[in-house]
Parts: structure tokens; sequence; C-alpha cells
């Protein structure tokens, strides 16, 4: 069994380094690569020797998990006694510096037509009550897509009021009302939040849209009140997921290489974290859970 061990640290993507005393007992391959150090020069001399970073020597001595830039490469370090594992993020920090880029970049083509579409709207006259129906859609709808540019452009999230969740609900069964068709889905939204509407409305609009692409009925949408925070979820009836975590990082759940570009679940994170507060995943008994916490007051 032994012997298995040691062949499958020799072969992990992950690196790891043992220690004891200050001095290196073992290194893998892998962490020889991202510390690119050779561990013939490096086995049972100081640790500080073999991570030269005063950090990393901080963080593996002591314990915890950090996320550091060392010898140019971006590695989330996790430390427990004897024990420090290294993982190369680097690809995935500047796949995120990308995606930045191109969001902020997104969100300045957006503005100026988006801004010009508002008074275009308000100069209509509807003759029908349809017509006005469909016309006050339409309006709703480009104040959510101004609210996405200002949240896309990293400003503050816009006004607060106190309102009952379900409010949001017919909105957003317009807009799916087709996707809804012979779809079992049950709502359960009598909380009551002080927050930006607009910004809420978007998360429900992705998560929503999320359970409706990846997920299997039935899907439950609803709120309740846990550890002192106002959870708002969409639970579906998936399979299980093996990393819940990955699926806030673009081009996640579902994405097949396509046109899209899996932005859904981190727009959720991003504007949840604007609003105070959080996005999470998991699995809980038959479903998957996606909500937000956010505030109670």
């Amino acid at each position: 069994m032994k012997e298995l061990l040691t062949e499958a640290w020799e072969e992990a993507l992950e690196g790891l380094v043992l220690h004891q005393g200050r001095q290196v007992l073992y290194l893998n391959p892998k962490a020889a690569e991202l510390l690119e150090v050779k561990r013939e020069r490096v086995v049972g001399r100081p640790l500080l020797l073999a991570l030269r970073d005063h950090r990393l020597e901080a963080l593996a001595l002591h314990g915890g998990e950090r996320t550091l830039q060392v010898r140019g490469r971006t590695l989330r370090a996790k430390a427990l006694p004897g024990r420090l594992y290294l993982l190369d993020e680097t690809e995935l920090h500047e796949r995120l510096v990308a995606l930045e880029e191109a969001t902020q970049a997104l969100a300045h083509e957006l503005r100026t037509p988006l801004a010009g579409m508002g008074p275009l709207l308000e100069v209509l006259t509807p003759k029908t009550r349809e017509e006005k129906e469909v016309l006050d859609l339409l309006k709703a709808e480009v104040a959510r897509l101004s609210r996405l540019v200002r949240d896309l452009s990293l400003t503050q999230p816009g006004p607060k009021r106190t309102f009952v969740l379900q409010e949001l609900w017919p909105r957003l069964q317009k807009l799916f009302r087709e996707r809804l068709e012979g779809r079992q889905l049950e709502v359960h939204l009598p909380h009551t939040v002080h927050t930006d509407p607009e910004a809420l409305f978007q998360i429900l609009l992705n998560l929503l849209d999320n359970a409706l692409k990846y997920g299997r009925d039935p899907i439950r949408l609803l709120s309740r009140e846990a550890a002192g925070r106002l959870r708002v979820e969409v639970r579906d009836q998936g399979p299980e997921l093996p990393d819940y975590e990955a699926l806030f990082l673009p081009r996640h759940r579902g994405f097949q290489g396509g046109a899209g570009q899996g932005l859904g679940l981190y727009l959720v994170r991003r504007i949840a974290q604007g609003l105070g507060g959080e996005a999470y995943a998991h699995r809980e008994g038959e479903e998957n859970v996606f909500g937000v916490a956010l505030p109670l007051h």
C-alpha cells in the first residue's frame, strides 16, 4: 500500500511537500516543478531552501490556505501539520483576468445603445392592453439590462427598497413562459427583503435559467432563513456534480465549447457580492442547490 501511495504522489498533478522540524522530508515531481528546485538538492535540507518564500514557509509551519504569486505562478497553497499542498491556478487566474477585460469591453459596448432604448420606448403609445403589457415588459427588460451593465462595470449596486420576493415572480414567469411549458416548477417566495430588486431579479433569472437548461424536474424556487441570512435558492433533481465550486467559474456546467461564455453563475456570484452576500452551490439529499445568502436587513 505504501508503494502505491508513493507512486500515486509521484504522478500527481498537485504538488506535495512533507516536512518535519523545518526540514524537507519529501517533495513530489510536481512540487519540484512549481517551486523550481531539484529534489535531490533540497530533501533533508531546511524547508525555506525548498520553498524560497517566507510566506509559503509561514503557511507551512502555521497552517491555513492561501493563494499566492510565487515564481511567476498563481499557487493555491494548503498547509496541514507536516504537509504542504500546492495547486497551480495560473491558467485559471489568467482566464479570469481576460474575462474581466472582456466583461468591461462588453459593458462599454452595451451602455450607449441601452441608454438610447429607454427614451424610445417612452414615446411609444400602446393601443391595446396587450400592447401595453408587451411595452411594459420591454421597459422592464431594458432597465434590467442597464442594471446588468452597471454590475459589469463594477459600480455600486442600485437603489434598495423593501419588497416581497414574490413580486419578482410574474416578470420571471413572462420571460420564461415558453420554456416553462410542460415543466414541473414550485415557487415559494414569502420573505420580505431590503435590497436592489433589479440586481436580485438578475440573480433569480440566471439561477432559474441554469436549472431549466441543465437540471431535472421538479425544480423548486424558494426562500428561507438560515444562519442569520436570507437564502434564495433554485433546486433541481439533476445528477450529483463533481465540483460545485468550479461551476461559478466561466465555461462550466453544460458548456460544450460553443459561442456562449457560460457566465450565468459567474455573474450570480459577482452580483451577490455586490449586494453584501455570497453565492453557493452544493448537493442536499436528492437535489442540486444553487443559491445566494443575503443580509436579512
